[in-house]
């Protein structure tokens, strides 16, 4: 598949760079790019060089949501045609919120709509600090319908129903406080934050980052017996890990650790 509504490329070290590539309508998203944004999902986890992944956009936002002209033509189409057409982004974002390798937003200027589902699926984000977010469906009769699993469960029900009920645009400094990011810094600064974030990922075992990103979504959806008998199980499979041998021996031996680079199950 060549890419059109997105960039992808990677790094030596790495990196993957997955950039929402329609600036001309300030990265609004459509079809296409639901299905070339699972393809680059397909190739990072077919990857086993990948290490990490870096979600952006190009031009001046990050994404202005869903494309109006797009959603438009969608009216005249009969309803099973709708629902397969609404599930690509359901099934994209799923995707990268299960993603086996770390992601991380570089989220370089104003996100509305669907653009703040975006957000939410990546395990931590940045942004510039001039940069606006609103929730902005229901002014527009729309329904924020996809995303709002990961919105609410990345700021909360109480954040979320002021979001979704007024439309109401946050600076990047109220986004920080009610938790859709890290940390918000002027735009000079913003490649400097995610190198920072990167070079601390990449210290790390793939495998057991891997492994933490499942252990994190079953914990936070079962109930404490369930939890403690997997808990328990993964430990104990953990101490057979190739990757838990070498990191502590390295550490008795005060070197640092080699990762081996292994397909992602």
């Amino acid at each position: 598949m060549t890419f059109a509504a997105i960039a992808f490329d990677v790094d030596a070290r790495g990196v993957a760079r997955l950039t929402l590539a329609r600036p001309d309508v300030h990265n609004a998203m459509n079809g296409q790019m639901y299905d070339e944004g699972r393809e680059a999902v397909r190739r990072i986890e077919a990857d086993p060089a990948i290490r990490a992944v870096v979600l952006s956009g190009q031009g001046q936002s990050f994404c202005s949501g869903g494309d109006l002209k797009y959603q438009q033509a969608q009216a005249s189409r009969p309803q099973s045609e709708r629902i397969q057409e609404a599930s690509k982004l359901a099934l994209w974002l799923r995707e990268l919120d299960r993603l086996s390798k770390p992601l991380i937003g570089r989220i370089n200027g104003p996100a509305y709509a669907g653009g703040l589902g975006l957000i939410s699926v990546c395990d931590v984000a940045f942004t510039v600090d001039s940069a606006k977010f609103a929730i902005t469906e229901a002014r527009l009769g729309l329904l924020p319908g996809m995303i709002s699993p990961y919105v609410v469960r990345r700021i909360g029900e109480s954040h979320g129903r002021r979001l979704f009920l007024t439309g109401r645009r946050i600076s990047a400094q109220e986004a920080v406080s009610i938790g859709l990011f890290a940390g918000s810094v002027p735009a000079a600064s913003l490649d400097e934050a995610i190198e920072t974030e990167l070079d601390m990922i990449l210290q790390c075992a793939p495998g057991a980052l891997a492994a933490a990103k499942r252990l994190i979504e079953y914990v936070s959806s079962h109930g404490s017996e369930d939890n403690f008998t997997y808990t328990i199980d993964r430990v104990a499979e953990m101490w057979g890990w190739t990757e838990a041998a070498e990191g502590m021996r390295s550490f008795i031996e005060k070197r640092k650790p080699v990762w081996a680079a292994t397909k992602s199950s």
